[in-house]
């Protein structure tokens, strides 16, 4: 029997018939392998979730934490949604996966809100109920794939068992070994550098095992796509190489602002629900409910633990999305993977962290992979476009009531790529964004008292004010060179992404898909023409604009570039491909990375400011002696009861020449802050390398001048050290009167 990839058409899926011909021998996609998952397969994967329940009861039982904790929380954020997939048509394996790992993420979503905003918090029995409605839909997808298995073994269907295998009998899984080859050296590199975040990032000092391991990821990518085997494993391990290494090395959150986060699910635990009206995580809080209903029932006590592997599992899971979606509009495999990959890279500008948007990206994705309807084979003449049936119309509406919840921007923007693709007729019925749209607008008016800062008449269409960068007006030095490379590069990576993407439309067929696909891109600018988002903004623009170009841009048609080089047209496309690579992934390293030393607050400030909030009174306050943004703050129940203070609303910092006085600096900012702030507690400072660290990287102060400051605090008899760590140091205040005098 030929092998499946003898053959590859070079089609697009909404060609006019008559245009299909063989690939020129320049191509490098691989086949277009579209065959559901084996009934072996699908057994391995029921067996698994199997042994995950076993694992749970097993920790219930016999009171085994570590068990539990683990077992547990993989079950509830990777697996709850296996069965229920399970029982649907059988599906190739990438779908598979994202069905079952996005309905499993909105089910706690949705369960977590539902007790948290009713507070009726009774995780325990709903864990229970879960369980026992996995165990039934599992126990039919396991008899339905024992059945299918052993019907691919009678006589007579040999035939077409060896064409589900695509002639692959035999072959080493190689694609796979260097996967697996690749993440190992990565972890143990990464694991052997642990520690605190240094000035360079985590490339820095990474050894000579994690650049191997990044190289066999980068070379068993271009392999794949020479030999015209699947490039799904590396592309989808490349995509969280450095997010894992970062999780590994570092052991917190690589953003302080995860540590806020974390707070309101520690406040959604202690209370037993969310308190709406405060501020506007507790009124989205979709994924801090979710979160806390797993934490409670895992018996996890500090939740940094789930945002430190968050992105972890949710960088690749959005390449996996993005490679779905390109499906709709790409007819080939290698493209469609590349130009997932390719927006799972290069979203660095928006740095993927245990938030919100992290989650809406996905859900945004997945609701326009549903809406834009099934893709056809590649050798298909027919339209794509068509009217979406009443299941997947019910599955557009369970996310779009899981992404209401969640997050404030991200409905509003997949509505706005939506409407374009209703526009041009690749979406129907005409009113599906209203499914979206509704539960979203219905969310946003149930808790519209905190969204005053984000709805400013006035910013209507101030196009430029609403899409300027961040600014900071209190910086008293010049931006790192640092800094504008970490954000500089991922930019212009965007940018060569737009120009390819250009590129397809004036020399690729200027059909309505691909006038589509340029109009959702540009769909996002209606967030800046709406109101002004603050320094955020434009970042949002850039994050939901990039899938749409990475789409285009991985139409690109290289076969027609290679041309000119005749009988070496292949090997030159395999190493422009191999220079792609190694470029895009540099990037993400780079842009993940460089700003480590600022951006990850140390596990010895994190345990400072938890120590605040834990041991403080109510109507406390901490003074941040440096920018607030450095600070893991209000990651505890309590927050809401505490004052953080930072410089920024004491006046500023004071001149960085050389004859700063950190003396009379730390003076002048003790007696700011007891005078400035009268809440009925005690007085705090924190003191933490990370505030140095960004401060110097942002121009507000030098880090050495931040050092002779922290000194200053130490000299101070005034403040007597509650805690005290190589990197962070937390005082209290003994004679507030005094220093007031």
């Amino acid at each position: 029997m030929p092998r499946a990839d003898s053959v590859l058409p070079d089609v697009r899926p909404d060609s006019a018939a008559g245009t299909r011909s063989d690939s020129p021998p320049t191509d490098l996609r691989p086949a277009d392998q579209r065959i559901p998952m084996a009934p072996a397969l699908r057994l391995g994967v029921a067996a698994v979730v199997w042994l995950t329940l076993l694992a749970v009861g097993i920790g219930f039982a016999a009171d085994l934490l570590v068990l539990r904790q683990a077992s547990a929380t993989v079950f509830l954020l990777l697996e709850l949604g296996v069965a229920p997939a399970l029982l649907a048509r059988p599906m190739r394996a990438s779908r598979f996966a994202l069905v079952a790992l996005v309905s499993g993420l909105s089910a706690v979503v949705l369960t977590g809100i539902t007790m948290a905003a009713s507070h009726v918090w009774q995780p325990g029995w709903l864990m229970v109920a879960v369980v026992v409605a996995t165990v039934v839909m599992l126990s039919i997808g396991t008899v339905r794939a024992v059945r299918d298995l052993r019907a691919t073994r009678l006589p007579g269907s040999a035939d077409d068992h060896e064409e589900a295998r695509g002639g692959s009998a035999g072959e080493l899984p190689w694609a796979a070994l260097g996967t697996v080859v690749g993440l190992a050296l990565v972890v143990v590199a990464s694991y052997l550098v642990r520690g605190d975040p240094s000035r360079g990032g985590l490339f820095s000092v990474e050894g000579p095992l994690w650049w191997l391991g990044l190289a066999v990821l980068a070379a068993t990518t271009v392999a794949a796509y020479a030999t015209r085997r699947s490039p799904a494993l590396p592309l989808l391990a490349m995509s969280g190489v450095v997010v894992l290494s970062q999780a590994v090395a570092y052991g917190t959150p690589t953003m302080v602002s995860a540590a806020r986060h974390v707070g309101v699910v520690d406040s959604i635990r202690v209370n037993g629900g969310t308190t709406t009206g405060v501020d506007i995580f507790q009124s989205w809080a979709g994924l801090f409910s979710g979160v806390a209903w797993v934490a409670d029932v895992a018996g996890i006590r500090d939740v940094m633990v789930i945002a430190t592997w968050w992105p972890v599992m949710i960088t690749p899971l959005i390449g996996l999305a993005a490679t779905v979606l390109a499906r709709r509009f790409i007819g080939h495999d290698g493209r469609a993977w590349f130009a997932g990959a390719l927006f799972a890279l290069t979203i660095t500008l928006n740095t993927i962290y245990f938030s919100p948007q992290s989650l809406g990206t996905v859900l945004a994705l997945c609701v326009a992979a549903l809406a834009l309807g099934a893709r056809l084979p590649a050798t298909s003449t027919r339209d794509l476009s068509g009217r979406v049936g009443p299941l997947r119309l019910a599955a557009i509406l369970g996310l779009g009531c899981t992404l209401a919840v969640t997050h404030q921007i991200s409905p509003y923007l997949a509505v706005a790529a939506l409407v374009v693709f209703v526009v041009f007729g690749l979406v129907r019925p005409w009113w599906l964004p209203v499914l979206v749209l509704v539960p979203a607008v219905g969310w946003a008016v149930a808790n519209r008292s905190v969204l005053g800062t984000f709805l400013i008449p006035s910013a209507f269409g101030n196009v430029f004010d609403n899409a300027a960068p961040p600014s900071r007006p209190d910086a008293t030095l010049g931006t790192s060179v640092t800094n504008l490379i970490a954000f500089g590069t991922p930019a212009a990576l965007l940018v060569l992404i737009g120009l390819a993407a250009l590129v397809v439309l004036l020399v690729g067929p200027r059909d309505r898909r691909t006038w589509a696909l340029v109009l959702a891109a540009a769909s996002p600018v209606s967030l800046i023409i709406a109101t002004n988002y603050g320094a955020e903004g434009i970042f949002r623009v850039t994050l939901f604009a990039a899938p749409w170009l990475c789409i285009l841009a991985a139409q690109l048609p290289y076969e027609r570039l290679l041309r000119p080089f005749g009988d070496r047209a292949r090997q030159v496309g395999v190493g422009l491909l191999a220079v792609v690579v190694v470029l895009v992934l540099a990037v993400n390293v780079y842009g993940n990375t460089a700003l480590d030393w600022n951006r990850v607050a140390s596990k010895d400030t994190t345990l400072a400011t938890e120590a605040f909030e834990e041991q403080a009174a109510p109507g406390s306050a901490l003074l941040i002696p440096g920018n607030g943004n450095a600070t893991p703050g209000g990651r505890t129940a309590n927050y809401l009861q505490l004052q953080y203070v930072t410089r920024e609303a004491l006046g500023g910092y004071a001149d960085t020449s050389d004859s700063y006085d950190a003396v009379a600096d730390e003076r002048q900012l003790t007696s700011k802050f007891v005078t400035g702030w009268t809440g009925g507690g005690d007085y705090y400072v924190l003191v933490s390398d990370v505030m140095g660290a960004y401060d110097e990287r942002y121009g507000f102060q030098s880090y050495d001048d931040f050092e002779e400051l922290s000194a200053a605090f130490a000299a101070d008899g005034r403040w007597e050290a509650v805690t005290t760590s190589p990197t962070a140091t937390l005082y209290v205040l003994s004679d507030p009167d005094a220093a007031r005098g």
